[in-house]
């Protein structure tokens, strides 16, 4: 039995049609994972991520004394 191998592509969203249509024929599997920053863009695939990443980085984190509070801030 032939080991499976994961790889990491990257390329135009035009072609991906043509690369899922040869997996199928193939027989293989294939999924789209989407990054959180987009070198080629500059783009942020969830801003309000970003942000939380952001934030953290900056120590503004806080404790809250348990659930209710914690829900409250939400």
């Amino acid at each position: 039995m032939a080991t499976a191998v994961s790889v990491n592509l990257n390329m135009p969203k035009a072609d991906i049609g043509f690369v899922r249509q040869m997996a199928k024929r193939m027989g293989w599997s294939m999924s789209i994972v989407p990054r959180l920053y987009d070198p080629e863009t500059g783009l942020y695939f969830n801003e309000e991520t970003m942000q939380a990443i952001r934030d953290v980085d900056a120590g503004k984190t806080f404790k809250c004394k348990n659930l209710d509070e914690l829900l409250a801030t939400i």
